[in-house]
Order: C-alpha cells, then sequence, then structure tokens
C-alpha cells in the first residue's frame, strides 16, 4: 500500500481535491482494511469485531483520535508561518485539517480560534462518544 500510496501519480490526484474529498477517500480505504482485518478475526481493545458497525465505530474513535494529534491543518500552518495559504491540498486531507476546512466553509464569519475549538476540542469529544457506542458490542440496531 505504501509504494502505491506515495506515486507521484496518487499524490498529484490527491492534490487536485478539496481536503473533505481526500478526507473520505482517505477513510474508504481506512475502513476497508479495518474490515478486511476484522474478518480476519482482528480483536481489538478486547471487542470482538461482528459488525460493520462496530468497525465504523473504531473507525469514529480513530478519527477523532487524529484531530487532536496531527498538526495538518490551515490552523496549524497560520500559527507556525503567519500565513493561511501557500500549502498543498493534500497537506489538509487529514482528519483535523479537513475538519477545520469544513468549519471554515460553514462559518466563514467565524473567528480561528471558534473554529480551532470546534475542530479540536468540541468534535473529537462528540465524535469519540459515539465511535465508543456504536464499537459497544451492546448497541444492536435493527
Amino acid at each position: 500500500m505504501g509504494f502505491a500510496f506515495s506515486t507521484r501519480q496518487w499524490l498529484l490526484f490527491l492534490s487536485g481535491l478539496s481536503p473533505l474529498e481526500g478526507l473520505i477517500i482517505y477513510y474508504i480505504i481506512l475502513y476497508a482494511s479495518l474490515y478486511v482485518l476484522s474478518r480476519l478475526d482482528l480483536v481489538v481493545l478486547g471487542i470482538k469485531i461482528k459488525e460493520p458497525l462496530q468497525t465504523f465505530g473504531l473507525l469514529l474513535i480513530t478519527f477523532a483520535f487524529f484531530i487532536v494529534v496531527d498538526f495538518e491543518s490551515a490552523w496549524t500552518q497560520f500559527v507556525t508561518t503567519g500565513m493561511w495559504g501557500g500549502m498543498s491540498n493534500v497537506y489538509i486531507q487529514s482528519e483535523d485539517g479537513a475538519l477545520f476546512w469544513i468549519f471554515q466553509q460553514l462559518l466563514p464569519m467565524g473567528s480561528p480560534e471558534l473554529w480551532r475549538l470546534l475542530t479540536y476540542c468540541i468534535s473529537p469529544f462528540l465524535i469519540a462518544l459515539i465511535g465508543g457506542l456504536l464499537a459497544s458490542e451492546k448497541i444492536k440496531l435493527g
């Protein structure tokens, strides 16, 4: 996978996508990988993966985790360089990059501090909570 995903063609393809589109591609790959591993009897944190919904819950927990530990967003670019632009879309097609971008698009009159709080504080908490509920074997939908 590393060979294919580091090719010039793949990176140029990703560069043409928005932060959200690139993140969706990334999470399709991640979900498929988790699902295949779960079919091979993968056990994560003592949770036996039996349903695709549990895999989705683990995906949400992973998403929330990477929001707070990745530093690939316009916020990081601004804090470290003092500029908003000049970076490749591939750079911000990360969990925090795409979420920060979404909040910028949804709340264009908001402040960077508001976008930061929504991206790095409120969203990961809510996403991890939902993911934990879905990953639990106690939840049965349908």
